[in-house]
């Protein structure tokens, strides 16, 4: 059997390199999202200047009040299950799951 990356052509721990039309999306898309981002800090900026008004606190000051509680909530369900470690092996639960299955069909077939 022959090695893979000696059928391509490429040496152990070389990359090929990105074709140019790969290169053109890349720049695309790129020049995309910088655009939206920038869009999304304008109208961050007109919500809070809009929002510093009398009549903006009056209007959505309790609704938004709510809505930070929540969030910092879950933010903070968020980093407690980082600083537990919950996140460290994310994939066992799937193979947990597969090996109770493999159990339960050994043990229903037996019978």
């Amino acid at each position: 059997m022959t090695d893979p990356s000696a059928t391509s052509g490429q040496q152990d721990g070389a990359h090929a390199p990105m074709p140019r039309s790969h290169k053109g999306w890349m720049i695309f898309f790129l020049v995309i999202v910088a655009f939206a981002g920038v869009a999304f800090f304008f109208k961050l900026y007109e919500f809070f200047y809009d929002l510093s008004s009398q009549e903006g606190f009056r209007f959505a000051g309790a609704h938004l009040g709510t809505y930070l509680l929540v969030a910092a909530g879950f933010f903070l369900l968020l980093l407690y299950g980082f600083l537990k470690g919950h996140y460290t092996n994310i994939e066992q639960p799937k193979y947990d799951l597969l090996d109770k299955e493999q159990s339960y069909d050994r043990a229903e077939f037996r019978s």
